[in-house]
Parts: C-alpha cells; sequence; structure tokens
C-alpha cells in the first residue's frame, strides 16, 4: 500500500530543512489535508505561505463544521468573520458534534445558536473541566 501523506521524519524535513521549497511544503499539506491530517497541513501552509491553501482549509473548516481549525488559523492573524463562525457552528450541530457546535457559536456570539446546543448538552458545560 502506497504511503501518499509524509512519515514523521519526512514531515520533520518539510518543516526545518532549509533545502525544501514552498512549492514542496505545499504539495505535501495536500496530500496531508486529503488524508485529515488538517494540523499538520496548516503548519506546512503556513510555512510554505500558500495562502490559496490556507483559504481551502478556512472553506473546508466552516463546511465540515470544525472550530479547531478556525481557531489555530486566528492565532495566526487570519481570525474568520462571525458568518464564518455561525455557518461552522451550524455545520457542526448538523453533525450532531454538540460541543464543536457550542464553541462556534460562542465565537460568533450566536446566543440562539448556543440555546439550541445547551438543549443537547443538558448539563453539561463544554468550558468546564470534566471532573472539577
Amino acid at each position: 500500500m502506497a504511503r501518499t501523506s509524509p512519515d514523521a521524519l519526512r514531515l520533520r524535513e518539510l518543516k526545518y530543512s532549509p533545502k525544501i521549497s514552498s512549492a514542496e511544503r505545499s504539495k505535501a499539506a495536500r496530500a496531508l489535508l486529503e488524508a485529515g491530517r488538517t494540523t499538520e497541513a496548516f503548519d506546512l501552509m503556513l510555512l510554505a505561505e500558500d495562502e490559496e491553501g490556507i483559504k481551502e482549509m478556512r472553506r473546508l473548516a466552516v463546511k465540515e463544521g470544525r472550530p479547531h481549525l478556525l481557531l489555530a488559523m486566528a492565532r495566526y492573524g487570519r481570525a474568520a468573520t462571525r458568518d464564518e463562525w455561525d455557518a461552522t457552528g451550524d455545520a457542526a450541530f448538523a453533525a450532531g458534534r454538540w460541543r464543536e457546535a457550542f464553541r462556534a457559536y460562542h465565537e460568533a456570539g450566536n446566543e440562539d445558536g448556543l440555546a439550541k446546543v445547551r438543549e443537547k448538552l443538558g448539563a453539561y458545560e463544554p468550558f468546564k473541566p470534566q471532573g472539577k
């Protein structure tokens, strides 16, 4: 079975070797993205300064309801809009991922969305560590 995404040693080389081109990093990032390794893909896209790849990841995060990707992008100065947060919350809610929907609606300041998710969560509090 052929490996389409880089292994750990190749990933280290892609991140830290001065001999690696931006194009090579972008190509590897897309392979990682296809393999579902989104965080590693984002790291390489940042290193490659692949703005089109980062935009693609943003669309994917919103479409699939993945607030952690939008939060990672915000840490690097690429903050999401309220509409993107709302759409991310809607996608996560539709997929039954209540905590992710809660996070997205929280970031959007969407009280209606938060109320809708709280009905599903019951007594569980997403921002409180369990057992505390």
